[in-house]
């Protein structure tokens, strides 16, 4: 996984002084990787363990939460002020497992809009499903991928709109 690509973007949501109402949540500790294995293990037949790209991204954001993404992490967080709660991966993947058939082998991670994010196991890819019909919109080989490709266009969307047509590159000064 290329860190820098997605510190860089985890720092360009995550603003203090543009308040823009990130929710980047602390890195996983290895007992709350080793935890989240051991409940995906336990939770039902069907849902597959987390691969180790998007462990590797826990250990960065243990979840992530920013105008309308949410990428879900270890555990269950809310804000005080707010009264969000970005849920986590497993009661998610019990959640979704327990009223929808046909998806076995899909691990829930996240969603945006209309949008669901899985990894599947069954072929090793990262996939965007529509979230009403279940469709495959889009697959990626990595998590980093998915991630990148899913949060840049709205990052610099958001937080560059002035930029020229081709918008600012997100390699910049790297």
């Amino acid at each position: 996984m290329d860190i820098d690509a997605v510190t860089k973007i985890l720092d360009d949501i995550y603003d203090e002084d543009l308040a823009i109402g990130a929710l980047i949540v602390k890195p996983a500790t290895d007992e709350e990787l080793e935890r989240l294995q051991r409940d995906l293990a336990e939770a039902g037949e069907g849902i597959p363990l987390a691969p180790p790209d998007l462990l590797d991204f826990l250990r960065v954001a243990n979840g992530v939460a920013w105008n309308g993404f949410e990428f879900f992490g270890t555990y269950q967080v809310t804000v005080k002020q707010t009264g969000y709660t970005l849920p986590d991966i497993v009661t998610m993947n019990i959640e979704k497992h327990g009223m929808t058939s046909g998806l076995e082998d899909m691990l829930y991670i996240g969603r945006f809009d209309e949008d669901t994010y899985v990894y599947n196991a069954g072929t090793g890819k990262y996939v965007v499903l529509d979230a009403l019909t279940r469709f495959e919109v889009e697959t990626y080989d990595s998590y980093e991928e998915l991630f990148l490709s899913c949060v840049t266009p709205y990052v610099e969307a958001c937080l560059y709109p002035d930029a020229d047509d081709e918008g600012p590159s997100l390699d910049e000064g790297e």
